[in-house]
């Protein structure tokens, strides 16, 4: 899902200079004429504008939205991680196999795994809102154009002051599987509101392309360098032409240009 930003940034860069070097490619059938500037920038700050920036819009709050989420569910898998060595733990303090102070250890252990659980719990919030700490209230992410995902709020607090899996192992393993149970059933919840998100970024990518005129299997990796070598031959042929090629790139663009040009 983090890759949804870049490779929307990248398009729309790719756009804007696919762009300039049509234009000069196509002039009147020759390469070295370069079109007046303005040609290239109007088409992105002309008519399709607004409905670009309405899309970009949407593709901000996609991103807030996959970060969210995605924050969350590496709090789901930790704490899951850490109930299911507790439940060895507690498991194994059953087994004859082991001596008094190895179970001793494990208590320790078990005690240890709790208060990391409570402290993913803790560290884990949204807009100041910790859905997983007991107190915590739905989380309602924005997904542009009106919609939205909401996270419900489900307690993942682990108290383990009163269990000893040395003295009372079944006691653990019990609490253990009540919060395995929990913590699952959330968990087909969660995942069926991350997966509707994941189908809305693609529509928003979608919608993205369709906006700028473009296709992404124009914008693969291995066409950058090409892309590269025929703008600094460009470069070097006309000033004139840098100058106009230079009026549609970033700075980091044209430094990129120009030191492929030398």
């Amino acid at each position: 899902m983090y890759e949804f930003k870049n490779v929307l940034d990248v398009t729309y860069g790719a756009y804007v200079v696919n762009g300039t070097y049509g234009g000069i490619n196509k002039s009147n059938g020759s390469s070295a004429k370069a079109p007046v500037s303005n040609q290239v920038v109007g088409v992105v700050r002309g008519p399709l504008a607004s409905n670009i920036e309405d899309v970009r819009q949407r593709v901000r709050d996609a991103i807030n939205a996959v970060s969210t989420v995605q924050i969350l569910t590496d709090a789901i898998e930790t704490i899951t991680e850490k109930l299911i060595k507790m439940l060895g733990l507690a498991k194994n303090a059953i087994s004859p196999d082991y001596s008094q102070e190895q179970v001793e250890e494990m208590q320790t252990q078990f005690q240890n795994l709790a208060k990391e659980i409570n402290q993913t719990v803790n560290s884990t919030e949204y807009k100041f809102n910790k859905p997983f700490a007991g107190s915590g209230k739905t989380i309602s992410i924005p997904i542009g154009n009106g919609s939205k995902i909401d996270i419900f709020a489900r307690d993942f607090r682990f108290d383990a002051q009163d269990i000893n899996i040395e003295t009372d192992p079944q006691n653990a393993l019990s609490a253990v599987n009540e919060a395995i149970t929990n913590i699952d059933e959330y968990k087909t919840c969660f995942d069926g509101q991350a997966a509707r998100l994941g189908d809305i970024t693609a529509a928003i990518e979608s919608e993205f392309q369709d906006a700028m005129g473009m296709d992404m299997k124009d914008f693969q990796p291995e066409l950058a360098v090409p892309m590269a070598e025929y703008a600094a031959s460009l470069i070097s042929q006309d000033k004139q032409t840098s100058l106009n090629t230079q009026a549609n790139l970033t700075p980091d663009e044209i430094l990129k240009l120009l030191k492929d040009s030398n």
